[in-house]
């Protein structure tokens, strides 16, 4: 998934009825797992919203127009992402899956990608056992932030932030110091706010563990990427740690 200015390295029906009257059991739907691409400059992010252009509702558009049978039905699909990005969010290829009838893949590829604007694609689409979560199953996560050091060219501005001059071996090694296992509270949204309403600690039976071992390298050049690599992350984890090293790099002090 990669994130702004860089880049982001479920079938379910409310009920039986709706497969009923289309004369196909539950137990035949197909779990999908599909890799999306994405330019994330006109969406306000993955998660669907009523009012506003996002990733999953374009998408979850497109797969359910797809399949005449859920089209008929007007009942969509549950569409699960691993991962929810914020507005302006770019993916090279973020892991999604779906649950839907059975169709041939390669028809069904070909449907979806017809039926969606030229700022969505999905890569790949191939069935999957029913356990697979597109969530839940991620065993790592990327993020990649480009930092430029020059002003960025019209063609370049969408996808890189343009800073200026950077101390990039300062910033690779504060970046080894925020790659060991950390609590990680203080690389969030102010860790109370990722409380449950209600409670004044932290709890990680729903969150899950605030200990996490980030993997973070920097490169160097005119462009400096930042790449970002965790099994899961916190609220806006991964933004927070790329934060605290673009100022660093840049002479000033982050404590």
């Amino acid at each position: 998934m990669a994130l702004a200015r860089g880049r982001f390295r479920g079938l379910r029906f409310a009920g039986s009825a709706v497969l009923a009257v289309l004369g196909v059991p539950s137990c035949a739907l197909q779990r999908w797992k599909m890799q999306v691409a994405y330019d994330g400059s006109s969406f306000y992010g993955w998660q669907h919203q009523e009012s506003r252009r996002s990733v999953h509702g374009v998408l979850l558009a497109a797969l359910t127009a797809s399949h005449p049978q859920h089209s008929a039905s007007r009942q969509r699909p549950k569409l699960v992402g691993c991962s929810r990005t914020d507005r302006g969010v770019h993916a090279e290829a973020q892991v999604a899956h779906c649950d839907l009838l059975p169709l041939e893949p390669s028809a069904l590829l070909q449907r979806v990608n017809r039926r969606l604007p030229g700022d969505v694609r999905v890569l790949a689409l191939e069935p999957v056992s029913n356990t697979f979560h597109a969530r839940k199953s991620a065993l790592r996560k990327c993020y990649r932030y480009d930092l430029l050091q020059t002003e960025a060219t019209p063609f370049q501005a969408r996808f890189v932030w343009s800073v200026g001059d950077l101390d990039v071996p300062l910033m690779a090694q504060a970046a080894q110091y925020l790659s060991e296992e950390l609590d990680c509270r203080c690389l969030t949204v102010r860790w109370r706010a990722s409380c449950r309403p209600g409670v004044d600690v932290y709890d990680e039976d729903y969150y899950g563990p605030i200990r996490k071992r980030l993997a973070i390298h920097v490169s160097e050049g005119e462009l400096v990427s930042i790449h970002v690599e965790s099994d899961a992350f916190l609220y806006r984890h991964e933004v927070f740690a790329t934060l605290r090293l673009r100022p660093l790099g840049c002479g000033r002090d982050t404590r």
